[in-house]
């Protein structure tokens, strides 16, 4: 039997305004690299499928 999914939970209020107004910030280099290095760190597992 297959189980309920709940909803998304949805930002409204000045959570989602701080949440834009980070998007519209561009990214420091600091962070470009801490992504960098995430995405390769991820790349490496290897997930049993």
């Amino acid at each position: 039997m297959a189980t309920k999914v709940e909803p998304t939970p949805t930002l409204t209020g000045d959570d989602a305004d701080r949440f834009i107004q980070k998007l519209n910030i561009p990214s420091t280099e600091e962070e470009i690299k801490a992504l960098k290095r995430a995405k390769k760190t991820f790349e490496q597992i290897e997930f049993k499928r």
